[in-house]
């Protein structure tokens, strides 16, 4: 039998909370937590895409490149975002090369460790609310 409207409506919920969860996870992992500049400090181009993202390491079993689909490379997607994926591992290592050769830092960490570094910065901005507006 065809499925009720009910299940139809499940269907459409259960999907759109898993599909924005997982999309929150891979942008969150890639920008939250990282340098913030204001207009009057801000660096060059790329010194500005390298830290203000960071990249989630490679897993032996390929999982954390197609879940993230492309966007663990997030500090290469955004020095060259018309780059096909299967080009940002190499670009992935010469970039790295290229930062260290210039002494600007380059954020990279497994997917777990840079969920906590994104909880972390939020408990702390959630402490800041608190300090400066104790009434909430």
């Amino acid at each position: 039998s065809a499925p009720s409207w009910i299940d139809g409506l499940l269907f459409v919920i259960l999907s759109n909370v898993s599909c924005g969860l997982s999309l929150a996870l891979v942008f969150g992992l890639g920008h939250n937590g990282m340098a913030v500049y204001d207009a009057a400090h801000r660096p060059d181009y790329w010194k500005l895409q390298v830290t203000t993202t960071r990249n989630v390491t490679q897993d032996p079993l390929g999982f954390v490149h197609w879940f993230c689909g492309g966007l663990d490379y997030q500090v290469e997607h955004h020095l060259f975002p018309t780059m096909p994926r299967h080009s940002l591992a190499e670009c992935n290592r010469r970039v790295q090369k290229f930062c260290k050769e210039h002494d600007v830092t380059y954020h990279e960490t497994n997917m777990w460790v840079g969920t906590l570094e994104v909880l972390n910065h939020l408990q702390e901005i959630a402490e800041e609310v608190i300090e400066d507006f104790p009434a909430m």
